[in-house]
């Protein structure tokens, strides 16, 4: 009786493991995705960076097309915003 209750104990801790395993996993894959996206607008080679009303134009655009989503528009829009060249 006390070694089914000891298996059942560590069945469950392995399963929290795996559970843990999997929401890190899910974490990192849509952090990557950020990372792309920002990366991806920042490469574009059709912007001017010293021109911010140019760049949330392009933006607009892109999101009215529905290239991108309001949260990505968002996003890519606080970059221009707060990145600043030196």
């Amino acid at each position: 009786m006390l070694i089914n209750i000891v298996y059942i104990l560590i069945a469950l801790i392995l399963l929290f493991v795996i559970f843990i395993a999997v929401k890190a996993i899910n974490v990192g894959i849509q952090a990557k995705n950020n990372n792309k996206i920002e990366n991806d607008f920042s490469k574009d080679n059709n912007i001017d960076t010293d021109n911010i009303p140019d760049q949330i134009l392009k933006l607009e655009e892109l999101y009215k097309s529905g290239t991108l989503t309001k949260e990505e528009f968002e996003k890519a829009k606080d970059k221009v915003l707060n990145d600043k060249p030196y």
